[in-house]
């Protein structure tokens, strides 16, 4: 961001001489968090950057550890991530605007969910599709629950257990008619590369035996590192980019 009026230079040099920028920077990163998290607990937010850098709106680098979180509804029970190369509207921020990024930034971190978590995460929108379509993924895969047909139930909530390497969900159906039935699918679970995770051994409860396994793309813009199921804790460590 290029910062070359005069008006502007004098309210950027104040600001400087004044040590406004730490004053100003942090609370507002610490509100553009707070306003991205619904839930935030023990929030810490560290900057790094020369005065020159930081002036024109670029932050080399910024760390963000919290010892609870809840983003989109998903629960976190320890959250520590870093980015680099951030670039913001300082110049309005200074003038009392909201901050705001003005490019992609990649966000690595390690990211911790307990038993308690996961099922509290399970009911939010954006793990409720990812759910949806799983089971349709299955489905057309014919691996899908034996003898029902997908398109007459719906999804009603899930329950999750975390095991050592391993994970069941519990799918909680309903149909047309008001029968609800729960469906137990059990699955080993591993990481194929960055952005692909697989599932092995799936099979539902009752069946005798396992599926081959199924690969699930976890999207563009995502690369995990580790992926490590612990019994009744999830940890993953990788990067996920964030859009403006």
């Amino acid at each position: 961001m290029s910062l070359t009026s005069p008006d502007m230079a004098e309210t950027v040099g104040a600001a400087s001489e004044r040590g406004l920028i730490p004053r100003v920077l942090q609370p507002a990163l610490h509100w553009w968090l707070s306003a991205q998290l619904e839930q935030a607990t023990g929030l810490e937010i560290q900057i790094q950057g020369g005065d020159r850098q930081i002036l024109r709106g670029y932050l080399p680098h910024v760390r963000v550890a919290a010892a609870r979180a809840s983003y989109r509804g998903i629960q976190l029970r320890q959250a520590a991530v870093q980015a680099e190369q951030i670039q913001i509207n300082l110049g309005q921020v200074l003038r009392g605007k909201p901050l705001k990024l003005l490019a992609p930034v990649p966000v690595r971190g390690e990211l911790v969910l307990s038993q308690e978590d996961l099922n509290a995460s399970l009911g939010a929108p954006l793990l409720q599709s990812g759910l949806r379509e799983l089971l349709k993924l299955l489905d057309q895969r014919g691996l899908g629950k034996a003898g029902v047909n997908l398109q007459e139930w719906q999804l009603l909530h899930t329950q999750g257990e975390l095991g050592a390497g391993c994970l069941k969900l519990v799918f909680s159906m309903g149909n047309a008619q008001g029968e609800q039935v729960d469906w137990h699918l059990m699955a080993q679970v591993r990481l194929q590369d960055e952005r692909t995770l697989c599932l092995e051994n799936v099979h539902w409860q009752g069946e005798s035996n396992a599926h081959p396994t199924v690969a699930v793309d976890l999207g563009e813009g995502v690369a995990i590192q580790e992926l490590r199921l612990e019994a009744g804790a999830l940890r993953v460590q990788g990067m996920i980019c964030i859009y403006p």
